[in-house]
């Protein structure tokens, strides 16, 4: 550890991060009359956030008991308790219940973060105890980036790969309506790219879309708000080390790009560095295999930094082999995947492992869906990749990662690279699968069982369509059940399928208070995390959006 004799700077809060966690913490602690700093590492503030949908998950929020929409924080608790299978003590679960929906009312009244309710987005599991079919998730309403001045070139933003035609920006609350396709969906793209184009004020500044939704939004709204109360942001500045002094964090050593800078911290400093999903070897270390750091969609900065200099301080870890895994496909010449969020459960379509056999329900939530293609992977019936496999009919009305639904670019459309590398195709079930190397009379045999359940409306065998979560993101004009419908309709298509994530979710260990906790359970003074970086009180579920 560097003994210190003299600081470069002083603050009384430091923050490492300027993610969702970290502006928020900053912006509070200022409020609370803290003087504060935060440093970025990165030439980009936003961090996994901006990256994000961005919406969060708030049972008893203030937005839905304004609808009317009835819950309690006993529900709240008797649900995550379900959930998460005892994995996270009560108390800090009841500490995040009874302060999150204070959080948005705070932010709300002194900030401009404003979230909107999305009422009809279920929680993950609505008919566990205590679920909810909608209201607890809550996303930002969108922004203009105009307001941030000369910021907005500093703020990181969602990759093109994931923007719909690779500059629409849309709300949670409008992702369903491009699922039915046709004239409706062709419609709503096209008054979002006419007020891009008409939006002059931003034409002559930017060829960015300066209406930022999702996580760009609720990044710039924190931006604008600390730049409001005059809050420094450093970027390029990496932590190094934390300083102790009689076995109480108080600092840091940095690194910029002119040389390393000392920051006393009078009260203390809070990590909220994200997580450690671009970091291979720890990967590699604590995580199921085949793993690695290219099936993430995480920000390439987060390599987990503060893990490792946590631990140097004596710091437990827990959930190191968690992730927010979703299920995501990789497009060739693109520098990171694309998410399956919408696109796994929809209608005529289906996975299949190598064997050319399903092994779960489709539409299950997507951090289920990484869990089971890991637990179902083996030498004998591979599902690593897997392969998604859909019709025309599929293909007339959605999209799968770069390939946007026919109507939009038709196969004869598609680039080469997309059709050679990314997209196989084959008049036949049996053709599909000779190109994929599966089995062929196993796979049809697959798709027949499928067609019968499509037919009847029920999945047999996994129960895809069941449960209120698997239908929000379908088609309402397929029945019986709108999450299913036949592979009937030639050419048929497959793309392999991945288990990525948003990020990894395992990290130090903190208490209902944010204290970093050594390995004997006992807090380490002046160090507190938040975000990815610390171990998430969600333990291995994913309770909501």
């Amino acid at each position: 550890m560097t003994m210190v004799t003299a600081w470069d700077e002083t603050a009384d809060l430091v923050v490492i991060g300027s993610g969702a966690a970290g502006m928020t913490g900053a912006l509070f602690a200022h409020d609370l009359g803290a003087s504060t700093l935060i440093i970025e590492k990165s030439d980009h503030y936003g961090g996994s956030t901006a990256l994000s949908g961005g919406t969060i998950w708030v049972p008893a929020n203030p937005l839905m008991l304004e609808k009317e929409l009835s819950d309690s924080l006993e529900e709240g608790l008797s649900y995550l308790n379900t959930v998460t299978r005892g994995r996270s003590g009560t108390e800090s679960l009841r500490a995040y219940l009874s302060a999150a929906p204070e959080m948005v009312r705070y932010l709300a009244k002194h900030s401009h973060v404003r979230f909107e309710c999305v009422a009809n987005y279920p929680d993950y599991y609505p008919e566990a105890n205590g679920g909810k079919p909608g209201g607890r998730s809550i996303e930002p309403e969108e922004f203009d980036a105009l307001t941030l001045g000369s910021e907005f070139k500093n703020q990181q933003l969602l990759g093109r790969q994931l923007r719909m035609m690779g500059f629409l920006s849309i709300k949670a609350n409008e992702a369903r309506t491009m699922l039915g396709g046709g004239r409706r969906a062709l419609a709503f793209l096209l008054r979002l790219a006419l007020a891009y184009l008409l939006n002059f004020r931003a034409r002559i500044r930017t060829r960015e879309n300066t209406r930022l939704t999702l996580g760009p939004a609720l990044a710039g709204r924190l931006r604008r708000s600390l730049m409001d109360r005059q809050i420094r942001l450093w970027l390029n500045t990496a932590l190094c080390e934390l300083v102790v002094e009689d076995g109480r964090v108080v600092g840091i050593v940095a690194e910029r790009k002119d040389g390393a800078i000392r920051i006393r911290a009078r009260k203390g400093v809070l990590l909220a560095t994200g997580g450690f999903e671009r970091n291979g070897a720890l990967r590699q270390q604590y995580q199921p295999h085949p793993i690695g750091d290219e099936w993430t969609v995480g920000s390439a900065d987060n390599t987990g930094d503060s893990i490792a200099i946590g631990l140097q301080l004596g710091a437990a870890l827990d959930l190191m082999e968690e992730a927010w895994w979703t299920p995501v496909v990789i497009a060739p010449g693109e520098d990171r995947p694309r998410v399956m969020i919408m696109e796994k459960g929809l209608a005529n379509s289906l996975i299949v492992n190598k064997r050319g056999e399903r092994f779960m329900n489709e539409a299950a939530p997507y951090n289920d869906i990484g869990h089971r293609i890991y637990a179902a992977n083996s030498p004998e019936a591979p599902s690593i990749p897997a392969y998604f496999i859909f019709d025309r009919t599929y293909r007339r009305k959605h999209s799968i990662g770069p390939v946007y639904p026919y109507f939009v670019r038709p196969d004869w459309a598609l680039p080469a690279a997309l059709k050679e590398e990314f997209l196989t195709m084959a008049p036949t079930i049996s053709a599909l699968a000779t190109k994929l190397g599966i089995d062929g009379e196993r796979l049809e045999a697959t798709v027949r069982t499928f067609n019968e359940f499509a037919c009847n409306g029920k999945d047999a065998d996994h129960g895809r369509g069941d449960s209120l979560q698997d239908r929000y993101y379908c088609d309402p004009k397929v029945r019986p059940n709108p999450c299913l419908g036949p592979l009937e309709q030639a050419p048929f298509y497959a793309v392999e399928v991945y288990p990525g994530d948003l990020g990894t979710k395992g990290g130090l260990k903190t208490d209902a208070n944010a204290r970093v906790l050594t390995g004997q359970g006992e807090p380490i003074p002046g160090l507190y995390a938040a975000g990815n970086c610390s171990a998430s009180i969600m333990g291995s579920a994913y309770p909501g959006a």
